[in-house]
């Protein structure tokens, strides 16, 4: 009965996955395309593996399904996809060209979606009776997507675009802030564009409130794909950044093109209920250089300029003379950047991936280091797989005198400046590797393995970084892995849907391949909140192999 729900990304149902094998349907005769219906109005692209059971929509999927099982206490009354389903009749009248404004008023916010927007339940007579028979609407009722809010949250809203399981809410007023009822606390705002900017979610809630919905975040990821880990209330807890705002050290803002010369109007983020772009001036949880370097580009780009997008990075600058380091932003995807982290220094095209968040990278790399220390013997090996520019590489390179370094990226630019950073840092060429390769065919590479197909790096000796891209890993990968056999992995996720996933297909794996036994536990999985005021967290797993060897 859920087949349907994922037409606001088009997709089409996968009966073989367990997830969903019991939400099988079949259209109506003479049903409209719905899918087709509301592609004009789809916002934004999407990861293109639809079968995937961690997919956006397939997470907003689980979401709204969980969220509906928890409305049972709510309203002493179990209420179904078949209570909230919207029928074609009821989707176009809420279409642009279609829909008259209407207002719901004193709507309680009772859930979240993984993506931190509000969830509300609301009986469809409240408002649409007009559109389909009040008999038919007895019982029925409307899940409500609502950005910038929280439970406990009362507000006002604008109806707008219904999907087949939920409509759009957009938010008017919030009539309860300040009180008991919610832990909103709007003078905590800095920024004036918060309501309208897609940025930031949480510049609402205190600090120590955005830590606790992370965490949720990472223990309803878990309890989704890998349930046997996340048992105990404090799992996945998440360790703050030192700056809350002025720390992130790149932005792309997007520019609005207007007139017959398609010239630059405006430049900024998109609106929050996809009203084109908001122009921003001044960016709270960028940096002090890079909302300088903002400003400058507003006066050389806005009504002179054709220009889709610009990109911002934090950088620095340096006197030759005297060595020292002074920071500034710049602008371009091809702009060479220089960042110091701790005692190394690192360049890198504006185009390359690195972290924007300085603040906190030398917690992640001590967290690192205190597990790799944990370890009976010193390793030997850090295998850097996904290494973009060499930082995680670079960064623990010194653990001890003899380690050694070994990374692959399959990005050409990338490895180009990781092999420029292991010089630039005068790191020994014969100890620090950086080389152009897929990372999933990492264990085959003629650099690990010798004529006879034996690894020339010992597993045993080694500890494995894994920073793949939010769409995670892959079996191929895994596998290699798990016959590679490292001392230690360690998973660095931007996902943690996606590296709870992972983790146990690599689980199902080794029980597979060892005679059902488990080559490796899971020792710790822990949050850092790379972008605070954001629904983003970074999650960090630590797997230890057990002392028996098969």
């Amino acid at each position: 009965m859920y087949r349907r729900f994922f037409n606001k990304y088009a997709i089409s149902y996968s009966s073989h996955n367990r997830l969903y094998a019991s939400a099988s349907h079949v259209p109506r005769k003479g049903s409209t395309n719905i899918s087709a219906l509301l592609k004009p109005f789809h916002k934004r692209k999407r990861r293109k593996d639809i079968a995937d059971p961690t997919h956006p929509s397939r997470i907003l999927f689980l979401d709204i399904k969980q969220y509906l099982e928890s409305c049972l206490s709510l309203y002493n009354k179990k209420i179904t996809s078949d209570d909230v389903e919207n029928l074609e009749k009821m989707i176009k009248a809420f279409l642009p060209a279609q829909r008259k404004e209407k207002v719901l008023e004193n709507i309680k916010v009772t859930g979240n979606t993984h993506d931190g927007d509000g969830l509300a339940l609301v009986p469809k007579l409240l408002y649409a009776s007009e559109v389909e028979d009040s008999e038919l609407l007895m019982g029925k009722f409307t899940v409500f997507i609502i950005p910038k809010t929280i439970i406990g949250d009362k507000v006002n809203i604008k109806i707008k675009l219904h999907h087949q399981y939920f409509a759009e809410g957009e938010l008017l007023k919030v009539v309860n802030s300040g009180t008991k009822e919610s832990r909103r606390n709007d003078k905590l705002i800095l920024c004036k564009h918060f309501h309208e900017c897609n940025g930031c979610q949480f510049q609402m809630l205190s600090y120590e409130d955005q830590l606790h919905y992370k965490q949720q975040l990472i223990a309803k990821a878990y309890k989704l794909f890998y349930p046997k880990l996340a048992r105990d209330q404090s799992f996945g807890s998440v360790i703050g950044s030192p700056l809350q705002y002025a720390y992130r050290t790149k932005i792309n803002p997007h520019c609005t093109l207007e007139g017959n010369n398609k010239k630059c109007s405006t430049i900024g983020f998109q609106h929050v209920n996809n009203q084109g772009k908001v122009d921003v001036e001044h960016c709270p949880i960028a940096t002090i250089e890079i909302n300088d370097k903002l400003q400058q580009a507003r006066e050389h780009y806005i009504g002179k300029k054709h220009l889709t997008q610009l990109t911002l990075r934090q950088s620095l600058r340096v006197d030759h003379s005297t060595g020292e380091f002074y920071p500034t932003a710049l602008e371009g995807q091809k702009t060479v950047v220089t960042e110091r982290i701790e005692d190394f220094v690192y360049q890198f095209e504006n185009s390359c991936f690195f972290q924007n968040n300085n603040s906190i990278l030398s917690m992640v790399l001590d967290y690192m280091r205190f597990h790799i220390n944990l370890l009976d013997n010193k390793v030997v090996n850090i295998v850097d797989t996904y290494c973009g520019v060499g930082f995680f590489g670079i960064a623990l390179s010194q653990l001890h005198d003899n380690v050694k370094v070994f990374g692959i990226e399959v990005s050409d630019s990338s490895i180009k400046y990781a092999q420029h950073n292991a010089k630039l840092n005068g790191l020994d060429q014969e100890k620090v590797k950086f080389i152009l390769g897929d990372a999933s065919k990492i264990f085959s590479n003629k650099e690990f393995k010798d004529d006879n197909n034996r690894f020339k790096i010992k597993g045993d000796d080694s500890v494995v970084i894994i920073d793949p891209s939010r769409k995670g890993s892959d079996e191929q990968f895994l596998r290699q892995l798990l016959e590679f056999e490292p001392r230690m992995i360690i998973y660095v996720s931007c996902n943690v849907f996606t590296q709870a996933r992972d983790l146990a297909l690599f689980e199902k794996l080794q029980l597979q391949l060892h005679q059902n036994k488990k080559l490796y536990n899971v020792e710790q999985v822990t949050g850092f909140d790379f972008f605070p005021q954001t629904k983003h967290v970074e999650s960090i797993a630590v797997l230890k192999k057990k002392n028996y060897r098969l």
